[in-house]
């Protein structure tokens, strides 16, 4: 199912390039600044979004979580490049009912806030083709840690690199330096990222600071829309021998032009140590806005 999903996919990007090509109307200069759907959000360009991301769980047995991982973003740039930026983290998450012979365990379902985060950023415009946005920020130990809300560090697969917004009991350290530029319809997005734990309320939670976010990832400007290819890795502290230290996701996006920008991407998980036999895809959707 994954690989024919993929394949669609490519087979629709192919076609949009191929049609754009094609047409005898010569190509309208490219936008300088693209929003991802995947990676770190922050560009030199003030901008607020909404996403919502949706993941299909088939683990074959009756325990199938619904986890949809939701957002709201925004980030100001001045002239002189400095700014700031807030995200508010939130996770749906709703456990079935399952039957264990005679007993039945209750199911429950929850909205759940996540740990939301605020810092500071600088953009600088290198030259007409290239940009660099630098940012420093803490996710504050906001996120619910009850009932099903527990569970919400599963819904950071739609944006993986923001996994430290939504692990409970904790507090984040986070920076991140992220050159992006053009080469006519091409444009590309690199992501260098540190996220280190600075509380970790529960005691007993699993230790995964510090965290290194590597991401990198590019598209075709279309005109009317942008279709881009993404591939977010976390490469996390571990103690295990057994377990991956790295996983990753990739996307296939798609995202219309405009001052309002609604998008579309489909995202697979790639070495979720032994979570890919249970995690089949996740579906992003998303609406961005630029001033």
């Amino acid at each position: 199912m994954k690989h024919h999903l993929l394949g669609v996919a490519v087979t629709i990007g192919s076609g949009l390039v191929a049609a754009r090509v094609a047409t005898a109307e010569p190509l309208r200069q490219a936008d300088r600044v693209h929003d991802f759907h995947t990676v770190d959000r922050l560009t030199p360009q003030t901008t607020f979004g909404f996403e919502l991301g949706y993941e299909k769980w088939d683990s074959g047995g009756p325990f199938d979580p619904t986890i949809l991982g939701f957002d709201v973003s925004g980030h100001y740039v001045s002239d002189q490049g400095f700014g700031g930026y807030l995200v508010v983290p939130m996770a749906y998450v709703s456990t079935p009912d399952v039957v264990v012979g005679p007993l039945v365990i209750q199911g429950d379902s929850e909205v759940a806030i996540g740990n939301l985060e605020l810092g500071g950023m600088y953009a600088r415009q290198v030259d007409r083709r290239l940009d660099i946005v630098a940012h420093l920020g803490v996710a504050l130990p906001t996120a619910d840690d009850t009932g099903p809300g527990a569970l919400q560090a599963f819904a950071a697969v739609p944006r993986y690199g923001d996994l430290a917004q939504r692990w409970i009991n904790s507090s984040w350290l986070r920076l991140g330096v992220s050159p992006m530029g053009t080469a006519g319809p091409i444009f590309w997005r690199a992501d260098f990222g540190l996220d280190v734990m600075l509380t970790d309320d529960g005691g007993d939670g699993v230790d995964i600071s510090p965290i290194l976010r590597l991401n990198v990832a590019g598209g075709v400007d279309l005109g009317p829309a942008d279709v881009s290819v993404e591939l977010a890795t976390n490469v996390v502290s571990n103690d295990d021998p057994n377990a991956d230290d790295s996983a990753s996701t990739f996307a296939i996006g798609a995202r219309l032009d405009g001052q309002i920008q609604p998008g579309i991407a489909l995202i697979l998980p790639v070495g979720f140590d032994g979570l890919e036999d249970y995690l089949d895809l996740a579906v992003a959707f998303s609406l961005t806005g630029r001033m």
